[in-house]
């Protein structure tokens, strides 16, 4: 496991999806979320998650910042990566959503995950639900290489986002290969991005897992979560 995570680096309008096109027929440029912006992508928020981990023999605490999306008022999906050193349980991971000209902040707790890179989604419960949001639908679709998807998230390099502060998003995101529990895309998506969804005709069909941080992006199926989500959604 350790050497998939040190191969990659973390990752990072209503309207609009009456007519999917809208969406996936632009180029693959990364844009800050904005008034003009599918409106859909404000159930994509920010998961902060405490933890510890060891180096040189010493426990270091760590907070890792990843993304995730409202997927019913009170369920999240992320990556279960953003999760691996969640050791500390008196403290919950933290989901923030964008709330009219602020945030609003809900503590979460593990429902389910894939338990490994190779499945690399978890499902968390919000401690209450968020009902100001719409929640992004969850389904699976044919995904052949070639096909076109959008990716979102709080990327955090030192392009968009003012230090990944803020939500960017994709859209044109070309599938260009399929592995045993992960797919590619063209997209480059940077850390913080993890977690993220990836949409296909207005679902979501993948959570965004790692990438190189200069040609590709990798995404979790949703093939390996809708199951676990009908079960657990609420």
């Amino acid at each position: 496991m350790r050497h998939l995570i040190t191969a990659f680096f973390y990752s990072f309008t209503i309207s609009a999806l009456c007519h999917p096109a809208a969406l996936y027929t632009a180029s693959a440029e990364r844009e800050v979320f904005d008034a003009n912006s599918p409106q859909v992508l404000r159930a994509v928020g920010k998961l902060s998650v405490p933890g510890y981990d060891h180096v040189d023999g010493r426990r270091r605490f760590r907070e890792e910042n990843c993304s995730a999306s409202l997927v019913a008022p009170s369920t999240i999906l992320t990556a279960w990566h953003c999760l691996e050193h969640y050791t500390d349980l008196s403290r919950d991971p933290q989901f923030s959503l964008l709330h009219g000209s602020g945030t609003v902040t809900v503590a979460a707790t593990r429902l389910a995950d894939g338990g490994s890179m190779e499945a690399d989604w978890a499902l968390l419960r919000l401690a209450r639900p968020i009902r100001s949001v719409g929640p992004l639908p969850v389904g699976s679709a044919a995904m052949p290489d070639g096909a076109r998807v959008l990716l979102a998230g709080y990327a955090r390099d030192r392009g968009l986002g003012e230090g990944g502060e803020r939500l960017t998003w994709q859209a044109g995101c070309r599938l260009t290969d399929h592995k045993p529990g992960r797919v590619g895309t063209d997209c480059v998506t940077y850390k913080g991005a993890s977690g993220g969804p990836v949409l296909l005709d207005g679902r979501v069909v993948g959570v965004i897992s790692a990438g190189d941080s200069q040609q590709r992006t990798y995404f979790a199926p949703s093939t390996r979560f809708v199951s676990p989500f009908r079960l657990h959604a609420r």
